[in-house]
């Protein structure tokens, strides 16, 4: 757009899902599938002698995987080149335009906060002196936990509890909520379940983690869980937190700015707008959900704002998530619950996987396609899978919503067989459902 530009940060230019979020963790996901598979090798009359899985190799392969992705390009990932100014400091206010970075203030007419979160630890007694990981200790250990507690049931914590379990951990979920994957539709956040407690991971829903001490056998660290059952004490090596984010503003001096900060995010309006006019947020750090695919989108958007001649808001409506366990979770638009909560007239369409052709030829007949759409226009207003490839199936889905489709444009279209996109094609095909608040 031809303006002066200076990006000041602290860490590894890319973000936390570039080196300790979707990148490596993905990789983790897909060294473990393959074990996974050798171990089923058999049923496809494939007899191999691999008979173990090195858990420090796999994290060498994630470590190859990272750099592939990052390529060659220089330290400054290009920005010089471009013209840009790249500070790797911490960046703080010293005024609402002035920016210090190392020994330098700089000054902004607008100014983008773009710095994202950190874990979120809760206040544990005796937490911190028992130790724990993060997401970010997670991604680069080298020696398998033989037990490991997981606080949290979201996707990070159930894509690690995956991981571990099928590398050999013992693996016990904790999770404050009723279900797993609490912003999932309920049918597929019980296949999850089922599928997950199949594979030897113990899941423990509506618990509370009252106290953490080192008082087990051999120096082991002890929680003192509650719940409907009554206390519990559960022993374990480590300890990994994954109950969220919180806004990444330490050391930031936002109030030089004019600017307070929340728990979770800065508070912005629906143009990403911070409370100061000319100071603005995008990404994890403007609270909204917490994907890549969201933070470019803001990026790219806030920019346009902060010096276009017309605002444009941020369109909420259709913004796909996935969880990358094995059978993936994937997920747009409203959920069953959501709508009856909302009053909204709908009908619901799903395909089991067990139908599917392609599904049980792959030796992989688990999940459900699940469509919810408005009974008076029938328009697409969500889309909940769980299955092989759901994260690819998703897309289709995506932009039917995108475009205000009914659910007549996917089964109207034609789908090549035998192919996992025909198990969306066979839910828009099947006998809708009337459901009522």
């Amino acid at each position: 757009m031809g303006h002066t530009v200076a990006v000041a940060e602290e860490r590894e230019l890319g973000g936390e899902c570039f080196w300790a979020g979707c990148v490596p963790t993905k990789a983790m996901v897909r060294a473990a599938q393959v074990w996974e598979a050798v171990k089923h090798a058999a049923e496809f009359g494939i007899h191999i002698d691999i008979t173990r899985a090195d858990f420090a190799e796999a994290m060498a392969y994630k470590d190859r995987a990272v750099h592939l992705v990052e390529g060659d390009g220089p330290a400054d990932g290009g920005l010089k080149k471009a013209g840009i100014g790249y500070y790797h400091t911490r960046a703080s206010f010293e005024s609402p335009h002035e920016i210090r970075v190392g020994e330098e203030v700089i000054y902004g007419k607008q100014i983008i906060i773009a710095t994202g979160t950190v874990p979120a630890v809760p206040p544990i007694p005796g937490l911190a002196e028992a130790g724990f990981i993060t997401n970010r200790e997670a991604v680069n250990l080298t020696s398998l936990p033989k037990r490991i507690v997981i606080l949290g049931a979201g996707p990070i914590g159930l894509e690690f509890a995956q991981i571990f379990r099928r590398f050999g951990s013992e693996v016990t979920v904790l999770a404050k909520d009723a279900h797993i994957l609490p912003r999932e539709d309920k049918d597929i956040c019980k296949l999850a379940a089922q599928y997950l407690h199949n594979e030897g991971i113990r899941l423990m829903t509506e618990v509370w983690v009252e106290q953490i001490d080192r008082s087990g056998a051999g120096g082991a660290k002890r929680l003192k869980v509650v719940c409907s059952a009554g206390p519990e004490l559960i022993e374990c090596d480590e300890i990994l937190i994954a109950i969220g984010r919180a806004a990444a503003v330490e050391g930031m001096n936002l109030a030089a700015a004019g600017l307070e900060s929340g728990i979770k995010a800065l508070p912005v309006d629906k143009y990403l707008r911070t409370s100061v006019s000319h100071i603005w947020a995008a990404g994890d750090i403007a609270g909204g959900p917490l994907f890549t695919h969201v933070a470019s989108y803001e990026g790219k958007l806030v920019a346009m704002n902060a010096f276009g001649d017309e605002l444009k808001p941020f369109d909420h409506r259709v913004i796909p998530r996935c969880t990358y366990i094995d059978p993936e979770v994937a997920s747009v638009g409203i959920t069953e619950e959501e709508a009856h909560t909302h009053h909204l007239p709908i009908v619901t369409r799903s395909f089991p996987f067990e139908h599917l052709d392609r599904a049980i030829i792959y030796g992989n007949p688990r999940g459900i396609v699940k469509l919810i759409s408005d009974a008076n226009t029938d328009e697409l207003l969500g889309a909940h899978l769980i299955g092989h490839e759901a994260s690819s199936l998703l897309a289709e889905l995506v932009v039917v919503m995108q475009h205000r489709l009914p659910v007549s444009a996917i089964s109207d279209a034609m789908h090549a067989y035998p192919s996992f996109p025909e198990a969306v094609e066979s839910a828009a095909l099947s006998s809708p459902k009337r459901t009522s608040a």
